[in-house]
Parts: structure tokens; sequence; C-alpha cells
């Protein structure tokens, strides 16, 4: 019977790690070859930094202390560089962490593996991506043979971080007169998560351009496109494939060598996401956890949060807790839903083990601002940097246009939306019952944990201890034990 409602004792210590967003395993050779350490040692040397913060994701921290002690030997002593590492960052991997930076005084950060590259105020930044192998034979095959089926379609092919090196590689000569043939469309080569992208020109060859060149040359909002992600079916491709617009989406996996067909927008997720759409509108408070320092706006998404809030008479409280998890999450209980803002690698898309829901701020633009309302998005928004003003995603917030009173699609009633106008409606409507009408409408449910919005410190059940200063007399000073337990003469 007890088995039922818990665990065998040995499930504990066979238990495994379920980690997110798994990364293929990574070794020495792939972060730090030669290239990744002469372009660093080259960087620090040219700027004359002597405090270096290097910033790894968990997955790479095996390898830390080994980068640490080549860049000290690539350095006399009279140079005097102090390298310091970053193991445990304050909110994700991707993002810099300016704040464990300072607390060292450093002037300098390496940041490893995966990047959001969010703008950074304080500190100078270099990024350095892994490099991982790929078969350019077996890739060269599987192109020709995506080029053959999509001969009426732009193609673009996203290079995920780690084979942003095949921009450098030579092309195939086969390959190469199979593109210059393909005269009724044309095939993009980007990277992703880097700072260079490239095209085929009309001779073969791949251009390198900026990324404002980029920008001009692949039209990420047509949706007649197909797209090929060469990488994992991991989160860059998830963010990538949501705020993008292709006919198809197809990824390649290097390790196996094919490609299959992928539909980023299944029926189950966009069911849920409008689900905790509808949750956030029913909110009566709104938790707005700020994840990040770094994201360039991240106080104007707060103040606009905020502001649409207060318009429909929802209370909002600022939340900053590092990197949240449920059981941080779980001490606000007076919060019905939870607004995330941070970087667009940051989103919590699947948040099932959270005892509340936590939506992006596009999703609680969609919920708070009625300009959204009736309005199916053309792709969704991670960045919340596109819903500012000048921003493609804008749209104009407007109090006069809320609706007062509408329904809910959760719990089928009526729901007010203003600070003053639900009470006096529903004050007016409970007024007109009779006694016992009103004792059955206001009957608390039998429900394992109520959202009253008044819960406040006072209200919980567990204070803390309480210190009783000025109660109580003040102890003896006595002398305490000493050495190990097993050789006290007395308990």
């Amino acid at each position: 019977m007890t088995s039922a409602f818990s665990s065998s004792d040995t499930a504990v210590l066979e238990r495994q790690a379920d980690l997110i967003d798994v990364e293929q395993d990574i070794s020495l050779e792939q972060i730090w070859g030669d290239a990744q350490r002469e372009n660093c040692i080259e960087w620090i040397k040219k700027n004359n930094y002597k405090r270096v913060c290097l910033q790894f994701p968990d997955n790479y921290l095996k390898c830390s202390e080994t980068i640490a002690a080549s860049i000290r030997q690539a350095f006399s002593l009279a140079d005097e560089v102090k390298t310091f590492i970053l193991a445990d960052t304050s909110y994700g991997s991707c993002c810099v962490d300016e704040i464990a930076a300072a607390h060292v005084d450093a002037d300098s950060l390496v940041h490893f593996g995966n990047a959001c590259r969010s703008k950074v105020s304080r500190l100078p930044v270099l990024y350095l991506y892994p490099q991982f192998d790929i078969d350019m034979q077996k890739f060269y095959e599987y192109l020709k043979s995506f080029i053959e089926h999509s001969t009426s379609h732009v193609v673009t092919v996203y290079l995920d971080i780690g084979y942003h090196q095949l921009l450098n590689e030579p092309i195939n000569d086969d390959l190469k007169e199979k593109l210059i043939n393909l005269k009724t469309k044309r095939l993009d080569l980007v990277t992703y998560c880097g700072d260079k992208f490239a095209t085929i020109t009309e001779d073969g060859q791949f251009a390198i351009t900026s990324q404002g060149d980029y920008t001009k040359e692949v039209d990420e909002m047509n949706a007649e496109r197909i797209c090929l992600f060469i990488g994992s079916d991991n989160q860059r491709f998830f963010n990538l494939s949501l705020t993008t617009k292709a006919g198809k989406w197809f990824i390649y996996d290097v390790a196996s060598g094919t490609g299959r067909e992928k539909n980023p927008l299944t029926a189950n997720y966009i069911r849920r996401r409008y689900f905790y759409i509808e949750k956030c509108k029913d909110a009566q408070t709104l938790g707005l956890i700020v994840a990040t320092l770094t994201s360039n706006g991240y106080l104007d998404v707060v103040k606009h949060l905020q502001t649409m809030a207060k318009a429909r008479g929802i209370k909002t409280q600022i939340i900053s807790v590092g990197r949240i998890n449920p059981a941080k999450l779980a001490n606000f209980l007076e919060i019905d839903c939870f607004v995330l803002i941070g970087c667009p690698f940051n989103n919590m898309f699947e948040s099932k083990e959270f005892y509340k829901p936590i939506v992006s701020v596009f999703e609680a633009e969609m919920a708070l601002n009625p300009a959204w309302h009736m309005r199916y998005p053309e792709s969704y928004v991670t960045d919340f940097k596109d819903l500012l003003p000048e921003g493609r995603s804008f749209l104009e917030f407007n109090a006069n246009d809320i609706n007062p009173e509408d329904v809910s699609l959760l719990t089928g009633r009526m729901r007010f939306n203003g600070t003053s106008n639900g009470n006096d409606v529903e004050a007016a409507n409970l007024s007109a019952l009779s006694e016992q009408q009103q004792a059955i409408a206001t009957q608390a449910r039998m429900e394992v944990m109520t959202t009253n919005t008044g819960l406040t410190f006072e209200d919980r059940t567990w204070r803390g201890l309480d210190p009783a200063l000025g109660q109580t007399e003040p102890a003896k000073i006595e002398k305490g034990l000493s050495g190990i337990s097993i050789r006290y003469t007395h308990d």
C-alpha cells in the first residue's frame, strides 16, 4: 500500500539526472583546438587584458582547468595575467554573466559554447564556438538530393554552432556545377548564433558577408521557402523554427548523415500555449521574473508589462531569483502566472513541472494587449526587443480598447477587466442574490492549494524563527565540547 504513494528506498540512489537540452559530448580538441587557442591568446595580448574570466556551460567544465592552464602558460609571470573560471552562471549559460565577472573585478571575458549574443555593456567579450567533425562527402550527397527535390523553392541552409567552419571549406566541383545550373532558385548558407553569414554566388562560391548584408539577402518571412538545419533537434532549432517562416523544415543529423522533416508547430504545442495565454488573462497577480541583466531593453519590457497589467486591474510583482526552478517559484503562492523576461534562448516553453504556468513576454503581450486579440501572429517572437517600439512585431497598447467584461474560456465565468468596475459589478450581482444563494456562491472550493491574492506574509502559517528580542534572559557562557563525539565523557 505504501508503494502507491512513495518510491522504493533504492530509487534515489539509482535515479539518473534529467538534463534539459542535453548537448553532445564535448572533447577538449573540439572546444580548444589550435584555431581557438591562437585566437584567444592573440585577443588577450592585443588588448593587454590582465584579469580574464572564462565562462563555460556545464558540459564544458571538465575541460575548464586545462584551458585555463593553457592560457596561463602562454604568458610569463611578468605579464600578470590571471584567469577565473565561471562555473555557475546566474541565469543561463548562453548569456554572458557580467555580474559574476564583476565579483573578481575582471576586465574581459571569454565565452565558450552556445551564445545568445545579447548586448553586453560592461565587459569586452570573445565568443569561442566548438568545431565538430562532419563527413563532407555525405553532406554533399544529401545536399544534392535535397536540392533536386526543391528546385522550385528558395532553400535556406542554417548551420548550428560547431559547423560554421563549413563556410571555409572548398565546394565540391560536382556540387558547384549543380548550384550554378539552378537558375530558378537561390540557395543561402547561413550560420545561426554566429557573426558571419554566407550566400552562394553565381559562380558557386561562398561569399562571406556581414550581418547587415545577410538580412537583405535572406528573407526570413518568406513562407514559400524550404529550410534545412545542420545540427540536432535542440533548443536553437526550436527557437529558429518558431521565429522564422518557412514552408517546410528539415534537420540534417551529422552523426547518421541522414535528414528528416520536422514540424515545430504541432497541434498539441499550440493548444498548450494558448491555454497558458488564457491562464495569464485569468490571473489576478502576475510575477515578472527578471532572468537577464544584460539584454538591452529588459527594463522597458518590465515597465510595459506593468502598464498593461495595471490597466486590467492585475497586480504585478518583480522577481529576481537567478536560474529558476520549481522549488524557487513554489515560494510565491499568491502569484497565479509567471512571465519570464530573458534572452531568446532562456524561454521556458515546457513548464509542466512548475506549479504555476510560465509564459514568455510574447504570450503575455497576446494576453494583455487588446491589439493582439483576434489576430494570428505571422511568427512566434522569442526576442522581447521585437515587441518594443521600432520592433518588427510591435503593436501599440491602448487601454481604452480593453473590453471591461468578457468570458473566460477556461472557467466559463465573467472576467472583469479594470481596477474597480469588476468589484462593483460583482458586488451588485451578489446583493441581488438570496442569502442561501450567496452562501453557495461564496463557498470555497475543495482545492489542495488556494490562490488568495490578499495572501501576505502575516497570513502564512510559517513566519520564520521568532527572535523574541528583549523577552528572554541572556544565557550563561559555558565551556563547550571539543574533540570527536566518541570520546565525549558525557552526553
